[in-house]
């Protein structure tokens, strides 16, 4: 594959949305830890967290579909496709994890 300054920004793309769909699953690992313990407080701070990160990168990914919509071709990327797989995942992981907190929260909150 040839190098060119639009491989490059794209392969940087993919990176940036990576480390930030990374960090949203090591919030949501943090807080579904923090559930473990009934640290209620602590889970929600840090799905809200995991949460912010999410929203980074899909803002990244976002805008380079914005751009394909518009008319300009955006070469397929291995790369690219795995990040937004990871974004994906990390979306539909902290779904449910804010799920549990609102429901471990309140089974404790019953007593059961």
């Amino acid at each position: 594959m040839e190098f060119t300054e639009e491989n490059d920004q794209l392969n940087q793309l993919s990176m940036n949305i990576l480390v930030h769909a990374g960090n949203a699953r090591e919030f949501l690992v943090q807080a579904l830890e923090s559930l473990e313990t009934k640290a209620f407080s602590k889970a929600k701070t840090e799905i809200k967290e995991a949460r912010k990160e999410v929203v980074i990168a899909h803002g990244l990914q976002t805008d380079t579909l914005q751009l394909e919509a518009s008319g300009e071709q955006i070469r397929y990327s291995t790369l690219f496709c795995h990040a937004q797989d990871t974004l994906m995942t990390a979306q539909s992981e902290i779904l449910i994890g804010e799920h549990l907190i609102k429901l471990f929260e309140s089974y404790s909150q019953e007593g059961i």
